[in-house]
């Protein structure tokens, strides 16, 4: 497990709000995966406006992010699902850095936009390590 000192390092470096890394590990030479989670504990119901801490699954995946230095980086993040004390139904947290169901971060998409408008789909897809498709996704 790395140091706290270390974690707290790279939870500056990504510079996520709200946001406190876990761990990280290298998938290769040039691709790091960081594990994030939510520094909230409550989040609000989107049926009744009541805020909620209770944990009713939790739901762990990859989202693409923008590069750190010369590292491809991948986020594992936690999606927790909550139950509502009040109405009792099962809600997804939201999380301000990541639009629901999609692969990756706001800023990566941000990114590649830029990119596109600079040059066009098919460098802004070599750049970012995407397909010319994902990066349509994007623009979509």
């Amino acid at each position: 497990m790395p140091s706290n000192p270390l974690l707290h390092f790279i939870t500056k470096v990504i510079n996520l709000e709200d946001v406190k890394v876990i761990n990280y590990h290298f998938l290769t030479d040039d691709e790091i995966v960081i594990e994030i989670e939510n520094k909230l504990k409550v989040a609000k119901c989107p049926h009744c406006g009541n805020t909620s801490d209770k944990i009713h699954q939790n739901h762990w995946y990859r989202v693409r992010d923008i590069p750190l230095s010369d590292y491809q980086v991948l986020l594992k993040v936690n999606r927790r699902q909550l139950k509502c004390q009040k109405c009792q139904k099962v809600f997804s947290e939201e999380l301000d850095f990541i639009k629901a169901r999609r692969t990756y971060t706001k800023r990566l998409a941000m990114k590649v936009i830029k990119e596109v408008l600079e040059t066009n789909v098919k460098s802004a897809a070599i750049r970012n390590r995407m397909t010319t498709s994902e990066v349509e996704t994007v623009l979509k």
